[in-house]
């Protein structure tokens, strides 16, 4: 018998994540587009959370002066390995780019939102044959993102609350 998410009743493995619950589109050029909602940091708590994530002085600096500037919203991201592939991505947000090894526990990635929301994924490690899946934890819950092969790009709308 199925319960309301398609689970059968005493299910011992989790049904597989879904996917975005937001737009999901490939672009000509080969590009994903895909929105998603993350936890916001307040301005307050921001410099604390630039430390903790291990961001330079002069990163911090800059961020904070963005956000100071209203440029930037400071949100986290956390994102893990949705496919069980592991691999790596590297994260481009505002003025910084982070490099995460995706593991099967989310890393919280904090990182500087511009107004627009952009945010690129881009697997670059070499990939299995059925590529790369990042997922990420969004408001709504964890989410598997499209599956990327290596030099693949995910553009990423983030809206921050």
């Amino acid at each position: 018998m199925a319960n309301g998410n398609g689970a059968r009743s005493g299910q011992t493995t989790p049904p597989p994540l879904p996917a975005p619950q937001n737009t999901q589109n490939e672009t000509p050029n080969g590009r994903f587009s895909v929105a998603g909602q993350f936890a916001y940091i307040s301005p307050e708590n921001a410099p604390a959370a630039l430390r903790q994530a291990g961001y330079s002085e002069s990163e911090q600096a800059s961020i904070l002066a963005g956000i100071k500037r209203r440029d930037y919203r400071l949100a986290v991201m956390p994102v893990f390995d949705a496919g069980g592939t592991g691999g790596t991505i590297a994260i481009a947000s505002g003025p910084v780019r982070r490099i995460v090894h995706l593991t099967p526990k989310p890393k919280p990635i904090v990182l500087p939102i511009t107004i627009a929301g952009e945010v690129t994924i881009a697997a670059i490690s070499p990939t299995a044959p059925t590529g790369l899946t990042a997922g990420a934890v969004t408001v709504l819950g964890p989410e598997a993102l499209p599956t990327l092969q290596q030099g693949d790009n995910l553009l990423l709308t983030v809206i921050v609350q």
